[in-house]
């Protein structure tokens, strides 16, 4: 008798293996973006901390990242750039907003924002379609999803 696998059975593990990846992969990457998605709240939430801090000693929101007592990694500019996201701020005398824009990937150009304005109110929000990180941050809606604007 022959030893060994028929061309039928090889197939057969061949097809399983491929409904299995087909099955797992999309959940992989939901979870890789859902991580990112994570690590870009974490981020916004320390900034607007720190430019909390700023403003009850200082009396003004700053754009000047150097000026806040935390130190972040990638600061260029203005901007926080990481792997997976841009983080870009601005204020005026009544609010400071930061926007974390999605750099690659399936969501590129999409994002969280974050505002906060002098007498301490945050609002939490979202940039470009907000209907795409519903899914990786509910929590982070305050009151319902909408999108929040650069401060002029």
């Amino acid at each position: 008798m022959n030893k060994g696998f028929t061309l039928i059975e090889l197939l057969v593990v061949v097809l399983i293996i491929g409904i299995l990846a087909a099955v797992a992969l999309p959940q992989y990457t939901k979870a890789v973006e859902k991580s990112r998605t994570a690590e870009a709240m974490q981020m916004l939430g320390d900034l607007v901390t720190a430019e909390q801090i700023h403003y009850m000693a200082q009396n003004e929101f700053t754009t000047d990242l150097d000026k806040l007592d935390l130190t972040f990694p990638g600061v260029s500019g203005g901007k926080i750039v990481t792997n997976s996201y841009e983080i870009e701020v601005s204020a005026n005398d009544e609010e400071f907003v930061a926007i974390a824009e999605r750099k690659g990937g399936a969501y590129d150009g999409e994002g969280l924002a974050i505002k906060v304005d002098k007498n301490g109110a945050i609002d939490r929000g979202f940039k470009g379609t907000d209907a795409v990180f519903n899914g990786l941050a509910p929590q982070w809606q305050s009151n319902k999803a909408h999108t929040i604007e650069a401060a002029s």
